[in-house]
């Protein structure tokens, strides 16, 4: 075992080399090393905090865990549990002993070790029945071991570096026994993986379990499956959660940027799925480098995760995403050399705005990439895991860089009443038929029932972008409903929304408006209202009368705030059109009349707006529902003849320039 352990310390001296532990030190800025330290502090009294950036499940509550035990759950939320086993953690100490060894930190590291200890003999590790026992999950200890054990070179006590391989095998055997079928489908299978792959390069050797080679091969394979499996064509991942797909994203990474230090190689399809997944967060987020809460999501800043991913694949478009200097955990996986490749590399937008997702029905189209740029976020597709939420037709959007609708977010995973609402389309941008609603939340983790999408169709002329989003479901008596929304997006920052429901009988249908906590109502009339963020306005309307109530919204996982719900509501019988608008105050929307070629005014069905900018006729908007077969197929508006379900006519010095987007 001697040699193991003299391999071991060398392996970790070797990881230090890659930091220039003083150049690191002038890269963390001062507030932040606080923060860290101060955290460290805490766990070496046995007190926990979970409020990093990418913690999955945070909580900004101070507990302390006496006497310790790896199965506390002082909130009552067995997520916590989960962020105690998962030991992330555990790299606040490692960061103040490589970058600032004296005074508080002093004997840190034998916490590091004590705490890998206790993981193999205290229950961590545990063998359970219960193949579900999911907080029984690997740490993704191998920068913790290293960054510890180099801070004490040659003095490190080898029964410490025992203790820690022996923990190691041990944990990656009882993964390897106790894998299950699902968990190649899951998020938790890939954190399983990469753990194994990402340390048995580097350690693989070390290890005297004969079993291990096998489990490394097996996890090489097992992973590639799981990406495979779970990350659609178009780069997003199948459980409709931005978080997530992040939490996958970061650990395929990390393990990728490790095995390549240790000088092992890793499949390149591996790699082409990562810079997919990259890609779609690049698109994903809000011109305030926000991601959008789809799903189980909070809104977090992705400007790290871009930064790591123009690290990893040298991508002008991800730096651009990114960060202008690489943040404290973007050094920390790739290391001072790499740093300073990323402050060489150029910065560049992205050559394409909009990110078009078919496979998961995630539409992202924003105006351009600056900070104050319009964005548009629009979902119509498959529930995914557990994690979806019912949001088919959602949207959410940003006008001039400020958010105005927007999610509300999940807030905790524990059963009742607050986690099925905000599952439900009521917590969404949507309109529901009373008695029938897309998706019926009966648990944390399920659904009595759920709608299906149905294909979705996207077209973009001269800058103005249509979305059509059609789904079928049926309420408790098997009766059937359609619902399609139809959306036009204007570069002048307008949005007009047509909702087409069709129902037998007589029906209640109300459309939804969630606005972001900073948007306060400045002006309300019966069927508009003016909004503002901070000196942004925007005209919110409706074809029925408006009702403001306040709800709950929670951005942050553990945390929630009020936020004001704006809410439409119609009847109609067999098939109603519900149309909505927003719009900055320089435009203004009208009705207007469109007649058959033999003079016959269309039916009610059809929306028809003249749209005002400026006091001048930019658009002349036409959306009709159903199929013309009686009668001239040609319409008129004015002198000008056109054909098509949805038509815009664009105003010019000529005339009208028509645009079909839907024929």
């Amino acid at each position: 075992m001697g040699s193991q352990i003299e391999q071991l310390k060398n392996r970790a001296k070797e990881y230090a080399k890659a930091y220039h532990e003083k150049e690191v030190k002038r890269s963390v800025h001062k507030g932040e090393m606080e923060e860290i330290l101060r955290q460290a502090d805490w766990l070496m009294e046995q007190k926990f905090c979970f409020c990093d950036r990418w913690d999955m499940e945070p909580c900004s509550t101070v507990y302390e865990v006496s006497p310790f035990s790896w199965d506390a759950c002082p909130n009552g939320d067995p997520e916590w549990i989960y962020m105690l086993n998962r030991q992330e953690y555990l790299k606040k100490i490692a960061y103040g002993i490589l970058v600032h060894r004296t005074g508080a930190v002093c004997g840190r590291d034998e916490a590091v070790y004590s705490a890998l200890g206790k993981a193999k003999h205290e229950g961590n590790i545990r063998l359970s029945d219960d193949k579900d026992d999911r907080h029984r999950n690997p740490v993704r200890i191998l920068d913790t071991i290293a960054s510890a054990s180099s801070c004490q070179g040659a003095h490190t006590k080898k029964r410490n570096l025992f203790e820690i391989l022996e923990s190691m095998e041990q944990q990656f055997l009882y993964l390897y026994q106790s894998y299950v079928p699902k968990y190649r489908q899951s998020n938790w299978g890939v954190l399983q993986t990469t753990s194994i792959l990402q340390n048995a390069a580097w350690f693989g050797e070390c290890f005297c379990l004969e079993e291990m080679k096998r489990i490394a091969e097996w996890a090489k394979d097992e992973l590639l499956y799981q990406l495979e499996s779970q990350i659609y064509g178009d780069g997003s991942h199948w459980e409709q959660s931005m978080m997530y797909h992040i939490e996958v994203l970061n650990s395929v990474t990390t393990m990728l940027v490790f095995r390549k230090r240790a000088g092992v190689e890793t499949s390149k399809r591996i790699e082409e799925i990562l810079y997919g997944m990259y890609d779609y967060v690049m698109h994903a987020a809000g011109p305030d480098h926000f991601q959008i809460a789809q799903g189980d999501s909070d809104v977090t800043d992705i400007r790290d995760v871009m930064t790591r991913g123009a690290m990893l694949f040298e991508e002008s478009a991800f730096k651009y995403a990114g960060y202008e200097e690489p943040d404290l955990e973007s050094i920390w996986c790739f290391g001072m050399e790499q740093k300073e490749q990323y402050l060489k590399l150029k910065s560049k937008q992205p050559e394409t705005l909009n990110g078009l997702y078919t496979d998961s029905g995630n539409f992202y189209y924003r105006s351009g990439w600056e900070i104050d740029s319009n964005y548009t976020y629009l979902h119509n597709g498959p529930l995914g895991s557990s994690h979806g939420h019912s949001e088919l037709t959602h949207i959410c959007n940003y006008y001039k860089g400020k958010a105005f609708l927007t999610d509300s977010g999940r807030y905790s995973y524990i059963e009742g009443e607050l986690r099925n609402r905000l599952k439900s389309p009521e917590a969404h941008n949507v309109s529901v038929i009373k008695g029938c609603p897309m998706g019926v939340p009966d648990g944390s983790w399920s659904y009595a029932y759920f709608a299906d999408s149905l294909n979705n169709y996207c077209k973009t002329i001269e800058g103005i972008h249509y979305a059509e989003m059609p789904y079928v479901m049926q309420n408790k008596q098997k009766e059937p409903a359609y619902c399609c929304r139809r959306i036009l997006i204007f570069p002048e920052g307008i949005w007009l929304l047509s909702d087409d429901l069709r129902m037998a009988g007589t029906q209640e249908s109300t459309m939804y408006f969630h606005l972001a906590p900073e948007v306060i109502v400045k002006e309300q009339k019966e069927r508009e209202v003016l909004l503002e963020n901070e000196d942004v306005r925007l005209i919110l309307g409706a074809e029925y009368p408006l009702e403001q109530r306040q709800e709950i919204l929670s951005r942050i996982y553990n945390e929630n705030e009020e936020h004001t719900v704006f809410q439409a509501k119609t009847n109609w019988e067999n098939e109603g059109v519900c149309t909505a608008w927003m719009h900055p105050e320089n435009a203004e929307l009208k009705d207007t009349v469109i007649i058959q070629a033999e003079g016959k005014q269309v039916a009610t069905s059809v929306v028809a707006k003249e749209v005002w900018i400026s006091g001048e006729l930019s658009y002349v908007v036409i959306m009709r529902t159903h199929e013309n077969y009686r009668g001239r197929k040609v319409f008129l508006y004015q002198n000008c003849g056109f054909y098509g379900k949805v038509v815009i006519l664009k105003k010019t010095e000529e005339g009208f320039e028509v645009l079909r987007f839907r024929a």
